[in-house]
C-alpha cells in the first residue's frame, strides 16, 4: 500500500468519547435532592420569614464570630503544638520521640469533646490555684484562682487546639518526609547548621505540601467548635439553642447555623485554592 504525500494533511475527525455513566449518575444526584427539596416544601417544615429573620440578627453574628476565633485561635496552637511534635519526632532523640508519639497518639484517640470537658471541669480541681512568680524575687506575675483562668473560651481553645495537634504533627511530619533527602545533604555540604536546614530549606517546602491537609483540618475545626457548647461557651451552636429553647423554630434555627458553617467553609476553601495558586507544590 503507497501513501500519496502529495495529497495534503487529512482532516481527522474526533469523536469524544460519551461518558454516560457519569451523567447517569448527576442525574440522580439532582433528581435526589430535588425530592428532598419538594418533600421539605410540602411539608413546611422551614418558615423562610423565620429564617432570614434570624440569618443576620446580631445574636447569631455574635456566634459565628466566636466559632471563627475559637477555630482560629486553635488552629494556631496546633499548628505550633503539631510542628514542634512533628520535629521531636523526627530528632532521632529516643525519648523526645516517645513523647511525641505519646501525645499523638493519646490527643488523636481521645474525643474532643472528653478533652474539653477535662479542661474545663477536671484541671481546675487538679490545680486549684496559679501562681507564678520570678525566681528569687517578690516579683509575682499571675496569681489567681485556676477557675476564673480556665474560662469556656481558654478551655476550648485548650481542648480543641491540643486534640487538632495531635493531627497536624502527622500531617507536618509527613510533610516533611516528602522532602527530597538530598537536598538536606546538599545544604549540609554548603556547612547549614541542622536548624538552617529545616528552616530555610526543608520547612518551607513541606509547608506547600501541607496546604490541602491543613485547610481541611481547619475547616473540621471550625465545625468541631460547636463542641463547647456543652460548656457553656457562647459559639453559634450554643445561641442558636438557647433562641429556639425559646421560641420554639428548631429547624429554621438549625438552618440558620448550618448556613453559616457552610459560609465559613466556603471561605475557608477559597483561601486555601488560592494558597495552592500561589504556593504549588511544584
Amino acid at each position: 500500500m503507497s501513501i500519496d504525500m502529495a495529497a495534503g494533511p487529512v482532516e481527522v475527525r474526533i469523536i469524544r468519547r460519551r461518558r454516560w455513566g457519569a451523567w447517569l449518575l448527576g442525574a440522580v444526584v439532582l433528581l435526589a435532592i430535588a425530592i428532598i427539596v419538594v418533600a421539605g416544601a410540602r411539608a413546611r417544615i422551614i418558615d423562610v420569614d423565620v429564617f432570614f429573620h434570624y440569618l443576620t440578627s446580631g445574636e447569631i453574628l455574635l456566634g459565628a464570630w466566636s466559632a471563627i476565633l475559637v477555630g482560629t485561635v486553635s488552629m494556631a496552637v496546633a499548628l505550633t503544638g503539631g510542628l514542634v511534635a512533628a520535629l521531636m519526632r523526627l530528632s532521632g532523640n529516643p525519648i523526645l520521640s516517645s513523647v511525641s508519639a505519646t501525645y499523638v497518639y493519646f490527643f488523636r484517640g481521645t474525643p474532643m469533646l472528653i478533652q474539653i470537658l477535662f479542661w474545663y471541669n477536671a484541671f481546675p480541681t487538679m490545680f486549684p490555684y496559679l501562681h507564678i512568680a520570678i525566681p528569687f524575687t517578690d516579683i509575682v506575675v499571675v496569681s489567681e484562682r485556676m477557675p476564673l483562668v480556665i474560662t469556656p473560651f481558654v478551655a476550648a481553645v485548650a481542648g480543641l487546639g491540643l486534640a487538632e495537634g495531635a493531627y497536624m504533627s502527622e500531617i507536618i511530619r509527613g510533610g516533611i518526609l516528602a522532602v527530597d533527602k538530598g537536598q538536606q545533604a546538599a545544604a549540609r555540604a554548603l556547612g547549614m547548621t541542622q536548624s538552617q536546614i529545616y528552616g530555610r530549606v526543608v520547612i518551607p517546602q513541606a509547608a506547600r505540601i501541607i496546604i490541602p491537609a491543613t485547610g481541611n483540618q481547619y475547616i473540621m475545626l471550625l465545625k468541631s467548635t460547636s463542641l463547647a457548647s456543652v460548656i457553656g461557651f457562647l459559639e453559634l451552636l450554643r445561641i442558636t439553642q438557647g433562641i429556639y429553647s425559646a421560641n420554639f423554630r428548631v429547624v429554621e434555627l438549625l438552618a440558620v447555623a448550618a448556613f453559616w458553617y457552610l459560609a465559613m467553609a466556603a471561605i475557608v476553601t477559597a483561601i486555601q485554592t488560592l494558597l495552592e495558586k500561589v504556593f504549588p507544590v511544584r
